[in-house]
């Protein structure tokens, strides 16, 4: 058995338009960059291959490079650098195709933050807490841009300074299923579904995933201020501590959202997820001095995004 028969054994294909599992090996397509494996999907009927296959460069370098000239690179500084960690070259011009491509909003205000808030925007902090690593970054320039709430901009720059990691010797967010009620709405088929759609089929685990959207959406994204948020609060009832990490902060709408990605969403237990997306929301509250009317909690991937306010949230 080839290599790649052992991983199309292991991997969980699942279809790019309708995301249904009856699917098989429909021969190969040759393109530049090698051989593409294509695949039908016996519920729809269409036809598709993995990842990006219309194009010369992986995916992993794309995103790569886009992140990098969000950040403040220049065309011919993010050539350079891109030569230098896939070693191969790039010209400015794919370079602005993809950035083009894979905009969600940020790159219509690049240069004005830039020209405001300088380089080097990107701030961040690794923390280890319950045996566990996470990589802490906030946006300085959007931060101070669009964050109207005086408390959560200040919280967030106290977390870049450090938190005692006892605070996290509490239950985690994660693990708590509480008896709660509240109106979810479903999107389906939004732009950031669309632009992460294509990313993310290249990715073989899900807390890869997580790096992945994490990085993309606070260099691409116009509304994310911060990612791996570390929040915590003292629940006065059960006399415990609870805790948990923000995947994606973001300030939009004159709201605050509490963002999760969530592989498979649908699949999710949507009592488990809304009492874990609450939790981080009472926690922001306490930490930043927000009002919940003020937040909105939801958990998305790549086919739709399900969306609720923190404050209709009913605990039974």
């Amino acid at each position: 058995m080839s290599k790649e028969e052992k991983r199309w054994r292991r991997e969980e294909m699942k279809c790019k338009f309708c995301s249904g599992k009856n699917v098989v090996r429909k021969g190969i397509r040759k393109l530049k960059s090698g051989r593409k494996q294509i695949f039908l999907c016996k519920d729809c009927s269409k036809r598709f291959s993995q990842g990006f296959s219309k194009k010369k460069y992986n995916a992993k370098l794309i995103l790569n490079a886009v992140c990098a000239y969000n950040q403040g690179y220049n065309y011919e500084e993010v050539c350079d650098l891109i030569c230098r960690k896939f070693k191969v070259n790039i010209s400015g011009s794919s370079i602005s195709r993809w950035c083009e491509e894979y905009k969600l909003g940020y790159l219509n205000i690049r240069n004005k933050i830039l020209g405001k808030y300088g380089f080097n925007l990107v701030v961040g902090r690794m923390f280890k807490h319950s045996g566990l690593i996470y990589n802490f970054k906030y946006h300085k320039g959007k931060l101070k841009e669009f964050c109207r709430f005086n408390g959560l901009r200040n919280f967030v720059f106290d977390v870049a300074k450090g938190v005692d990691d006892k605070v996290f010797d509490g239950k985690r967010c994660s693990d708590l299923r509480g008896d709660v009620k509240v109106n979810v709405k479903v999107y389906g088929n939004t732009k950031l579904n669309k632009v992460l759609g294509g990313a993310l089929k290249i990715v073989k685990s899900n807390k890869q995933r997580h790096g992945i959207v994490e990085d993309f959406m606070l260099s691409c994204d116009r509304d994310t201020i911060a990612v791996e948020v570390p929040v915590w609060y003292w629940d006065k009832i059960k006399d415990e501590g609870i805790c948990g990490h923000i995947d994606i902060l973001q300030v939009k709408y004159g709201k605050v959202w509490v963002l999760d990605y969530k592989p498979d969403s649908e699949k999710e237990n949507v009592d488990k997820v809304v009492s874990q997306l609450y939790n981080y929301a009472l926690g922001l509250s306490f930490r930043s001095k927000l009002d919940l009317k003020d937040v909105k909690c939801g958990w998305f991937d790549e086919n739709k995004m399900f969306v609720f306010d923190a404050k209709e949230v009913k605990v039974r």
